[in-house]
């Protein structure tokens, strides 16, 4: 079997974009020359509004041992959990916006909102008021701020890439990839947004369903083997830029190439049978929102899954939704030039330390 940390990256990355990722189509296109048409559009975006929530719907794990109680406190803390985000992105120069927002109800009910903003080489993340957990009253609200180059080259690693234009076109070409090889028939359909349940303001023309199932686990799989990660290997070799994004070196991508080719039927149908005997229940609806220029300017994802693991049951259900607005508009940003009101990163450790003890 495949040992690779790519090889399992691919995996992740794969279901991930079929998931989430789409685009658009017209009457006379079928879903699949719609999607790679839509990946095509979607590299014009240059700004655009933005925002999403995730909701856990379902979380059952089983806790045994000395810390049962505490770890089903925080699984029900987390269940009863809403998280969601708005911001906008501007391309050039590369300036994003985005405040999350979390929301804790329960016996531990608390609110927590928390700005963050990013350019190329730094990053910006207001500090919150915490109730329980209470800072410094000079240093809350202020920005603590990260210059990315620097902790780059304080830990001998590159600089991390904060492009949301080029992770965007990397993932149009792993789509590419993608909806080349699957069968459309299977997996994909068209729907009216009132039948997918799309929100009144999601202004979209057009509404693609992508579908997956316990039943369709096994042809993906095999698909995925044979055709897909073979291209998305050969398309990370070939492409530099790619590669540092992701971090990744061309001798990680050989070893992949390798083990690839040495994964035997056997294999696969071994990882199927062990899937098929613990998974019980696997459903996966993603719904992508065309509006009539053609942008994929809306999506969801409701999975849900249930299984076995050292014969303890378990289940999870999560919904994610995404919109977008103002694609290509001069959109509205409340720190153009970086916040004001900041703290460095060795100023926060000192005060903290301070606070609670040089041992920080």
């Amino acid at each position: 079997m495949i040992k690779s940390k790519v090889w399992l990256s691919l995996v992740s990355l794969i279901l991930i974009s079929a998931l989430i990722l789409a685009g658009c189509n017209s009457d006379s296109k079928s879903p699949q020359e719609a999607l790679k048409a839509s990946m095509s559009k979607s590299s014009e975006i240059k700004s655009y509004s933005f925002k999403g929530s995730m909701k856990i719907e379902d979380l059952s794990i089983p806790a045994t041992g000395d810390d049962a109680a505490s770890t089903g406190a925080v699984l029900n803390a987390v269940k009863n959990a809403d998280l969601s985000w708005t911001g906008a992105y501007r391309a050039d120069p590369m300036h994003l916006e985005m405040t999350l927002s979390l929301a804790l109800k329960g016996d531990m009910a608390v609110n927590f909102n928390i700005p963050i903003v990013m350019e190329k080489e730094k990053m910006w993340v207001r500090i919150p008021n915490i109730p329980f957990f209470p800072l410094p009253e000079d240093m809350v609200n202020k920005f603590l701020e990260l210059d990315l180059k620097q902790l780059a080259e304080q830990s001998g690693q590159p600089m991390p890439s904060i492009d949301p234009a080029k992770s965007q076109k990397f993932a149009n070409d792993i789509l590419g990839i993608i909806f080349k090889n699957v069968d459309e028939k299977q997996y994909l359909s068209e729907v009216k947004a009132k039948d997918a349940g799309l929100p009144e303001d999601a202004d979209v023309k057009q509404v693609i369903q992508f579908k997956v199932g316990k039943d369709q686990v096994e042809p993906f799989i095999n698909t995925v083997v044979e055709k897909i990660a073979p291209e998305i290997l050969d398309l990370l070799s070939s492409n530099a830029e790619y590669r540092d994004m992701l971090g990744l070196k061309q001798e990680d991508l050989d070893q992949a190439k390798k083990d690839l080719k040495g994964t035997g039927k056997d294999d696969i149908s071994k990882g199927l049978a062990d899937f098929k005997q613990n998974v019980k229940t696997l459903d996966v609806v993603a719904n992508i929102g065309i509006d009539a220029k053609e942008y994929p300017v809306y999506s969801d994802v409701h999975a849900k899954i249930a299984g076995t693991t050292d014969g303890q049951e378990g289940s999870i259900a999560f919904k994610v939704v995404s919109q977008m607005a103002d694609i290509n508009k001069d959109v509205k940003l409340e720190y153009p030039d970086g916040p004001k009101e900041i703290i460095t990163l060795e100023q926060f450790e000192q005060q903290m330390g301070g606070a609670f003890g040089a041992g920080l």
